[in-house]
């Protein structure tokens, strides 16, 4: 194996290997070793089933919740037997007789961290590319330890101790989850308080924790004040000198940290087919920095 930087602030991809097939224990730590140190992962050209990924998960962590059972919400009904409790299909394939492939569409998924509105976050992601449009949903990263690290001293002290409410609301696609009314003060909107600076548990890194932007609130602070330092902080965070693209093949995996990135997809057009397969890796409560 080898690994190829992609020469941005983060990622990575690591070649000369088949994930379908058993990952020696020593090829396991050299895989999680790279991804401690790029944050995402990239593999090209393996065909996975639901197993293979299922135990691919197994090299970054144990089986997370996918969102809808942190949610409470359980298994999408629309589900065929096939697919594993803990696997999510991202789609936006309409079947015949209206039945939804799966979920998130064919709009942008504004810049995120995963599960962050739970107590609980999960820490990785991994997503397998099975169907992928030609044009558009190219999948983007932030490195959110080079932009903790870069802070502006003026920002540094306003954010360093301070809290923001992680709202349960919304999907990363803007979309109001159906269990929600539509927040009319992002200062009582329903979700989660987490610092707005953690520390990584593995290698003690401090970096910016945002979460999404969309009802966000700085507790302590008015809603004019807390608006203005989120928006200072998200607009420092999404500089292009932070972000690595990639554009999707069939065959992909990526395989993210979502405790020190935040990611972001673009709208790709809705007449173009694309599937991709998740799976999270459960994460740790979160430590202050």
């Amino acid at each position: 194996m080898e690994v190829i930087k992609t020469g941005k602030v983060l990622g990575a991809e690591i070649i000369g290997i088949d994930l379908s097939l058993n990952v020696s224990k020593a090829d396991q730590t050299f895989i999680f070793d790279a991804y401690t140190d790029n944050l995402v992962l990239l593999f090209k050209g393996q065909s996975l089933s639901f197993d293979d990924l299922l135990r691919l998960r197994e090299v970054f962590g144990t089986a997370g919740l996918t969102a809808n059972q942190l949610l409470g919400l359980g298994r999408k009904k629309y589900y065929p037997d096939e697919v594993p409790d803990d696997i999510t299909i991202i789609s936006n394939i309409i079947e015949e007789g209206g039945r939804p492939r799966g979920s998130l569409g064919d709009g942008e998924a504004f810049w995120h961290t995963d599960s962050s509105f739970t107590e609980v976050p999960i820490s990785a992601s991994l997503l397998h590319a099975i169907e992928v449009s030609d044009e558009g949903g190219e999948t983007s990263f932030l490195n959110m330890y080079q932009a903790y690290d870069d802070l502006p001293e003026r920002l540094r002290v306003k954010v360093d101790g301070q809290f923001a409410n992680h709202s349960k609301a919304h999907s990363s696609d803007g979309s109001l989850r159906p269990e929600y009314e539509e927040p009319t003060n992002p200062a009582t909107c329903p979700g989660i308080k987490h610092p707005m600076v953690r520390v990584h548990p593995a290698t003690s890194r401090k970096c910016l924790y945002l979460g999404r932007r969309l009802n966000s609130y700085i507790f302590g602070l008015s809603l004019d004040e807390s608006e203005e330092l989120l928006d200072e902080l998200w607009a420092h965070s999404c500089q292009d000198k932070y972000v690595w693209e990639h554009k999707w093949e069939v065959g992909d995996i990526l395989v993210w940290d979502n405790r020190c990135t935040m990611h972001h997809r673009n709208a790709f057009p809705s007449e173009a087919r694309r599937l991709m397969h998740k799976s999270i890796t459960a994460g740790e409560a979160v430590i202050a920095g």
